[in-house]
């Protein structure tokens, strides 16, 4: 067993002095990390620990070392009952660099002591491009600025996100942001935990709640709405709880009773990994087709869409249990027999919200091949613009039979110029070409009445999804690190199928949007029915009467103002007004939606929220986990904001 500490707490009088242990000031040589090794086959799950999650900060790590007398360690101790009530009744505002409270360097030095030499100091990513910085360097910066762009470059670094617009711009390379713009850490952490076991994850929930510092999670920073960063915060890094392990083809999961393939996967395991594992033994895995998105992080967390959920369902419905640890710092398996109601908000609920998870246990499910057909009609030559959209009713009019072949079709419509109408592609799971273009015909038949041949039709055959996805979307498409766009969304229900008076409303509706912003993007799907999983969780209910998932955008210049885009945004706010008319009671995605989405919890949440708001105060009433838009997020505020235009790039107060 490593070495344990635990001791009594000083007040806050006494945070800027040196740390000791036993009256020596304490430092690497004479302070093990605070970890304990336990075995791996003792998770309530009944599924084994990585060896990451078998490094734990435990209960009896807290009570029986207290003889080390290092000082400050209930900083790092376990919450209790009573004061969680108190907290609850008496909230500030999280502490802030400058402040009073705000740590003394000694007090970060101990805490990096404990835990291992994990802990980063928050400093920009583009750092090196700025004279103010220390890091200063031409050189590095114009390395940076090269890779800036790539998914892969912004996710390994602690800072690095995929859209930086809600964090507020506040260091971009030179020539990739305004003219003349500076860099400050801005909406960024002050400090990093890179996270490689669970007992790091652990002291720093514990840290930042006993201190009252704001806490943060970040596994690959692809959030729209950049619920990963937050100024002062304390972040915790997840990207590297990657392992993956296949449970078998026989494998029985013991609180739900399913017997079948499935895997054990680290919550920082990236898509294109774990589905080049799970081709590898003929199998298929339910999750993105963006290739650097953490499955086991916020996309399953809000749900996950998939182009196989009309045949499975979405992400969230394929977990069988989880690892988590709670923001009371303790580390627990969640599944239908543990925490099931957390269980229920952990899978479709949000991320950033319940807990941090380390790992998941997901079904699988037997490869099969994909076909996938592409094709384009618009405005000009023989098809006016009445027969266009015309054509748009009848590709239209198929979505709820493609739904229900267990297809995923993405499209998109165009009106920069002359209306276009592109599918790119719709996607077959469980066909080939002939079946994909005897499915498709009667389509291509109508809209050779209304005067439109497609004459660019082309089928392609995969062997699976992963093949389809390499011969669909490139690596190269995948972009992050942006600031110059901001979307929302709509999720339409098939009731409007089946009243021509409401389908009709809702094209016009389309139709209006897309003339006045240029483009909307749509994914005709439906969340499968599949009675081998527990369906019952808190994914909005609004995508289980599904038909349509779309989405709209607002974009603005690099030399964009934060009233630019306020304004841009403020527009967008207006523009969906006439889709949420079209979709009465329905919702949005809230992994793709709009951070200014009114009644947020209406639709991003549904008829789930009041149970989800009484679980999160039931599991943090601390309010240490936060995020826009997250469940309990509006008893929350951050300063020195302007309307349709929220960053995080302020202190966080309750209201």
């Amino acid at each position: 067993m490593a070495r344990l500490v635990f001791v009594a707490a000083l007040s806050l009088a006494n945070l800027a002095l040196a740390q000791t242990i036993d009256g020596t000031e304490a430092t690497e040589e004479n302070v093990a990390p605070a970890v304990e090794e336990v075995q791996v086959d003792t998770a309530s799950s009944g599924v084994d620990y990585f060896p990451f999650e078998s490094s734990q900060l435990t209960g009896d790590v807290i009570t029986n070392l207290t003889n080390y007398n290092l000082s400050d360690v209930a900083l790092f101790d376990f919450s209790d009952p009573d004061s969680a009530l108190e907290r609850r009744t008496t909230r500030v505002c999280k502490t802030y660099p400058g402040e009073k409270g705000w740590p003394a360097r000694p007090i970060w030095d101990l805490f990096n002591i404990l835990l291992g030499g994990a802990l980063i100091e928050g400093v920009p990513t583009a750092a090196p491009c700025y004279p103010n910085w220390p890091q200063y360097d031409e050189t590095e910066c114009a390395a940076i600025t090269s890779e800036w762009q790539t998914p892969s470059y912004q996710l390994s670094q602690p800072l690095g996100i995929q859209y930086y617009v809600f964090e507020g711009v506040s260091c971009l390379p030179p020539s990739l942001t305004r003219t003349n713009a500076t860099c400050t850490l801005g909406g960024m952490p002050s400090y990093v935990v890179k996270a490689t076991n669970v007992a790091q994850v652990q002291l720093a929930v514990n840290f930042a709640r006993n201190l009252n510092l704001r806490l943060i999670v970040k596994n690959k920073g692809h959030d729209f709405k950049a619920k990963s960063t937050g100024s002062g915060a304390l972040s915790v890094w997840t990207n590297s709880f990657s392992s993956i392990q296949y449970l078998g083809s026989t494998y029985t999961h013991g609180p739900s009773g399913y017997k079948g393939p499935a895997f054990k996967i680290g919550s920082g395991v990236q898509a294109l990994p774990l589905y080049e594992a799970a081709d590898q033994l003929g199998l298929h895995i339910v999750g993105g087709n963006t290739r650097t998105v953490g499955i086991g992080g916020g996309y399953t967390a809000g749900g996950g869409h998939s182009p196989l959920m009309s045949m499975y369902g979405m992400a969230a419905d394929q977990v069988l249990s989880m690892e988590v640890v709670l923001p009371n710092g303790r580390f627990v398996s969640v599944d239908e027999n543990n925490y099931p109601d957390l269980f229920f908000a952990l899978r479709g609920g949000g991320g950033s919200t319940w807990g941090i998870v380390t790992s998941l246990v997901i079904r699988a499910y037997p490869k099969t091949p994909v076909s996938t057909l592409s094709y384009s009609f618009g405005i000009g030559g023989d098809i006016s613009e009445e027969a266009f959209w015309k054509g748009i009713d009848v590709v239209f009019s198929k979505f709820p039979e493609y739904a229900d072949k267990g297809m995923y079709s993405y499209w998109s419509l165009s009106c920069f110029f002359d209306c276009a109408f592109a599918m790119a592609p719709q996607w077959g799971n469980d066909m080939d070409s002939a079946a994909l273009e005897t499915l498709s015909t009667p389509l291509f038949d109508e809209l050779a009445a209304l005067g439109i041949d497609v004459t660019d039709a082309v089928y392609t055959d995969y062997d699976g999804v992963i093949s389809a996805i390499d011969g669909t979307w490139s690596a190269e498409s995948e972009q992050g690190g942006v600031w110059n766009f901001n979307t929302a969304s709509r999720l339409f229900p098939r009731s409007n199928w089946e009243d021509p008076t409401k389908l009709a409303a809702q094209t016009a509706a389309l139709r209006t949007s897309v003339e006045a912003a240029g483009m909307i993007l749509g994914y005709n799907v439906k969340v499968a029915n599949n009675p081998s999983l527990n369906q019952t969780n808190a994914v909005n209910p609004a995508w289980r009467e599904t038909l349509l998932h779309a989405l709209l955008g607002a974009t603005w210049s690099q030399e964009a103002t934060p009233a630019d885009i306020a304004a841009a945004n403020k527009n967008l706010v207006e523009m969906m007004q006439s889709w949420r008319d079209a979709s009465p009671g329905a919702g949005a995605y809230l992994n793709e939606a709009d951070i200014n989405e009114p009644d947020w919890q209406q639709a991003f949440y549904g008829s789930n929220y009041a149970y989800l708001y009484q679980l999160k105060q039931k599991y943090d009433p601390w309010g240490l986990m936060w995020a826009p838009t997250a469940v309990g997020s509006e008893d929350w505020y951050i300063t020195g904001q302007i309307d349709y235009y929220p960053t995080q790039n302020g202190k966080l107060c309750p209201k």
